[in-house]
């Protein structure tokens, strides 16, 4: 009788070594397969962050290309063509993108400086009232007036906010400070009840310009200006009424104008990029998840990947700022994949340096998003 208990006692003992042998070889086999599959997700990515950088700088030599002798950018084509400020400004912040091994270089950064020192004395001479420009006779005209002046306004905001963001500057040059002193005031005369109108004019008030005035003031706000009270007291009145006004609850979506409801389901433009545009501009909306609805919805019935030629004359570049926002990176290389394998080496119509901009700055946000991805296999795997 003892001897069989200790018999019973040894098989327990054995028993035990073996589940214990059985696990530490499932978790050397588990860590070795975690550690391979982290070792090919890094070099992975690695080679798409390494394309990223290739189609970035890319861009960015075809920006300056197009740029002109007093710091304008014109979009397709310096020696003949329009400068258009609005496009401008997005050409310019696609110069101030980068990534980490792919900084802004020094060439860049004069460049955008000039198109500042451009667009600002334009503004000043049109007391804010900008147009499209184009190049006769090798001079550049005004040919026509600004379809919506907040949305232009609010786009210098943007980039000059950025520039001063990313060259830490604080010492600005007098006219420049004159610049963005005019813009906010006109900012300020096209507000009613706290959203902005197209001009003085025309008081339509738009989701989509309203956003790029909010975005504009919102950058700016964290360059630490002297008069930062002043512009995040505007921020805050724009941003409180822009969900109030636009935003419609019983159908679930974005109003395009402020007192209609008008909605077309099949169209693209504008109605469909209406529902994302508070994604592309990093509007913080108070329910997130409605975002991801509306863009899920938006991506399953126009495909904006595929980059459809078809669409009112433009490849709507600006879609892919959507995907970062929501961490869609399939969706955004596909979209970049398909904007350089079709548009980057003849460069033809409907191809302008706006969208060469947006590009760029898809192109810092995927890397942002690839990068998390490693740190997050990093984490798994440690």
């Amino acid at each position: 009788m003892h001897e069989h208990k200790q018999n019973q006692c040894k098989r327990k003992v054995k028993h035990r070594k073996n589940v214990m042998g059985l696990i530490i070889f499932c978790m050397t086999v588990g860590i070795a397969f975690m550690f391979t599959y982290y070792q090919n997700l890094r070099k992975e990515i690695f080679a798409r962050q390494k394309w990223l950088e290739t189609v970035l700088t890319g861009e960015k030599k075809w920006i300056l290309e197009n740029q002109g002798s007093e710091g304008e950018i014109y979009m397709n084509g310096s020696k003949a063509g329009d400068v258009n400020p609005y496009f401008a400004c997005i050409a310019a912040l696609g110069l101030l993108a980068e990534t980490e091994n792919c900084p802004m270089t020094e060439t860049e950064k004069k460049a955008v400086g000039r198109y500042l020192d451009w667009h600002t004395g334009i503004l000043l001479e049109t007391d804010g009232k900008m147009g499209i420009y184009r190049k006769e006779s090798g001079k550049l005209i005004y040919k026509e007036k600004a379809d919506s002046e907040d949305g232009y306004l609010g786009m210098y905001l943007f980039l000059m906010g950025k520039y001063l963001e990313k060259t830490e500057s604080t010492d600005l040059p007098e006219y420049w400070k004159k610049g963005i002193s005019l813009a906010l005031k006109k900012i300020q005369s096209l507000m009613q009840d706290g959203i902005t109108q197209v001009s003085e004019a025309n008081t339509t008030a738009y989701l989509m310009d309203n956003l790029e005035v909010w975005k504009g003031l919102y950058v700016l706000e964290l360059a630490g200006l002297k008069d930062v009270q002043a512009i995040s007291e505007m921020r805050k009145k724009i941003q409180e009424q822009i969900e109030k006004i636009f935003w419609d609850d019983a159908n679930q979506r974005w109003r395009i104008i402020g007192n209609s409801d008008l909605y077309h389901q099949e169209e693209f433009y504008p109605d469909g990029v209406a529902q994302i545009y508070p994604l592309i501009y990093e509007f913080p909306v108070k329910e997130k998840k409605k975002q991801k609805i509306l863009y899920d919805q938006f991506t399953e019935k126009f495909q904006w990947q595929k980059l459809n030629k078809k669409r009112t004359g433009f490849l709507w570049a600006m879609t892919g700022m959507a995907a970062a926002q929501i961490g869609d990176i399939n969706n955004l290389v596909e979209l970049i994949g398909n904007y350089e394998t079709e548009y980057c080496e003849n460069r033809k119509y409907p191809l302008y340096t706006g969208e060469a901009g947006w590009i760029c700055m898809e192109c810092g946000k995927l890397y942002g998003l690839y990068e998390r991805k490693i740190k997050t296999g990093f984490i798994l795997c440690a």
